[in-house]
């Protein structure tokens, strides 16, 4: 091999582009590493699915799932494998989660590749020749293009600015740290999404192949197993290939995606009949989501747009300030992508209408976690608009480099502060295993309890660990919120009782009602405060009252 040409592969491999990709890969895996490890107990949605996982068998995973819960099957079978070899505990059902997780890193990383390669005109680039064959007359040419080659190489795949900046944004992102160690299907939406979107690339091109819609069609029918918004992202891709297909007059391209869309349906209907379908009808999910359906027609409620776009920017993307301003920079994100590489501009525009449409004919809320899936293409827009301010900026350095940075740092320090400060002090705000570990030492014969509703799932799934399986106990139901006068006629119930336990955990509240607030100050009437346990930093509270002489 000719020196020079080694010696440029060498740099192409080792640049700083390379370097900082390598770095942020390294500290979004330690990160999401750190927050599995912490070890903190399941919090009340976890515990209501892990119930679920935990006390069914794989057949159990097709059925209707308890707690009002609604989950993938994919997801869920894949939770039961683990469950089944490594055991009932946090570690063996966060650890699915965990792998996705670290999986999406790399992914995202390589769908980077893909959009990012508009600034070189790189889109269709050939391969390296395995051989140099001179042109007559010029014995250097052939060398000189294989040196430019690598060079164009390294800068479609780490094309600076605004790749790095998308990859931090990705890497640091508090929600996707969190839910990458959480017993719950979200970090696998946003990485469904995130390998659709690289399924799909190579239909993009002019001239697709047939092996390639053969992929789509199978990724997206595996996808629906795992991930209920990946329906919108089919929906959306698939869509803006009909476009793209229409607009070249490719009809057999166009007749291979209908076929394929036919196939997603057939796919879903099964999976809707199976379970979506109770999922669907469930009165209690709905009225938990609701005002988290987009209005209709739109224009008969801004401020709702207002109010959710402030939400979900700060709530999924750590950015708590400037909101208006971030969201601003996705729509300049998006249209300088869809001048610089059309196909997925359209295909993110489309993922949009999709998941939007869904919402409007009140199908799915677009709110906090559910929207997790759509954080990549966010962050892409995101990284987009730092992209072009260093395109349009290169000229007027310094200057233009301290305006990149300066866009960059703003973009990054919510996200960066919030996770850096979780991995130094992570947050146990559930963590209800030393309350009953408390419990298990200070039981006694013919004592009684009273759980909470909001602390029933994780007492449940840890009462087995601490051998508290034959304590008797009452417990509070959610439909008693609307009437708490029924909680405490439950209470009076222990009238007499000189000892009664009390745990409250993910307390209710709304509006100036507070459930401990409220049932506490009942029993301070009724009887004697003996004992208060909690652990600092947790809302889990175990107290002990004495309703004898009252």
């Amino acid at each position: 091999m000719n020196p020079t040409l080694a010696t440029n592969k060498w740099k192409a491999a080792f640049s700083w582009e390379s370097l900082g990709v390598a770095v942020l890969l390294l500290l979004g895996a330690l990160l999401r590493i750190r927050q599995y490890l912490t070890g903190r107990s399941l919090w009340v949605d976890e515990a209501m699915l892990a119930l679920n996982i935990v006390n069914r068998n794989f057949a159990g995973m097709f059925k209707p799932l308890d707690y009002d819960q609604g989950s993938p099957i994919g997801f869920l079978l894949a939770e039961k494998i683990f469950n089944v070899l490594l055991g009932k505990n946090e570690f063996a059902l966060r650890l699915f989660p965990l792998l996705v997780g670290l999986i999406s890193l790399w992914l995202f990383t390589l769908l980077l590749e893909r959009v990012f390669n508009c600034w070189s005109g790189l889109s269709h680039l050939p391969d390296l020749p395995s051989k140099s064959r001179a042109v007559p007359g010029n014995p250097d040419q052939s060398l000189a293009e294989q040196t430019k080659t690598v060079e164009l190489r390294s800068r479609r795949t780490l094309s600076g600015a605004g790749l790095l900046t998308a990859l931090a944004l990705f890497a640091l992102n508090p929600r996707l740290v969190y839910y990458s160690s959480e017993v719950k299907q979200y970090i696998v939406d946003v990485a469904v999404t995130i390998s659709l979107l690289l399924i799909a690339a190579p239909l993009f091109s002019p001239a697709p192949r047939k092996k390639h819609f053969a992929w789509l069609a199978l990724a997206g029918f595996v996808a629906l197993w795992f991930s209920h918004p990946a329906l919108f992202v089919l929906a959306g891709i698939g869509l803006a290939l009909v476009i793209m297909t229409l607009q070249r007059r490719d009809y057999s391209s166009l007749r291979a995606l209908i076929g394929i869309g036919l196939l997603w349906l057939l796919d879903f209907a099964f999976l809707y009949l199976l379970v979506l379908k109770d999922l669907s009808r469930n009165p209690y999910m709905r009225e938990y989501w609701q005002g988290a359906f987009l209005p209709v027609p739109p224009w008969s409620d801004p401020a709702w747009f207002t109010t959710t776009i402030a939400q979900d920017i700060k709530v999924q993307f750590g950015m708590p300030y400037a909101v208006f301003l971030v969201f601003a920079l996705m729509l300049v994100g998006w249209i300088v992508l869809f001048f610089q590489n059309r196909p997925y501009a359209l295909a993110f525009a489309c993922i949009l209408f999709t998941t939007l449409t869904a919402s409007a004919l009140q199908f799915y809320p677009v709110f906090e976690r559910m929207i997790l899936f759509l954080v990549p293409i966010g962050i892409i827009l995101l990284g987009k608009s730092v992209e072009a301010l260093y395109q349009w900026s290169h000229k007027s350095r310094p200057l233009g480099v301290f305006a990149v940075c300066l866009l960059a740092g703003a973009l990054l320090y919510g996200p960066a502060v919030t996770s850096l400060h979780a991995f130094i002090q992570p947050k146990y705000p559930e963590h209800i295993r030393p309350t009953m570990d408390y419990l298990h030492a200070s039981w006694k014969d013919g004592d009684a309890m009273f759980v909470s509703n909001g602390a029933l799932p994780a007492f449940r799934f840890y009462v087995p660990f601490y051998g508290l399986e034959r304590v008797s106990y009452q417990f509070g139901r959610r439909e008693d919120y609307q009437h708490p006068e029924n909680i405490l006629r439950q209470l009076d119930a222990f009238k007499g009782q000189p000892r009664l336990w009390v745990l409250f955990s993910h307390v209710y509240e709304k509006g100036d009602f507070n459930e401990k607030d409220y049932l506490v100050n009942y029993l301070n009437q009724i009887g004697d405060k003996k004992r208060e346990f909690r652990v600092p930093g947790t809302s889990v509270y175990l107290y002990l009252y004495d309703l004898k002489n009252k």
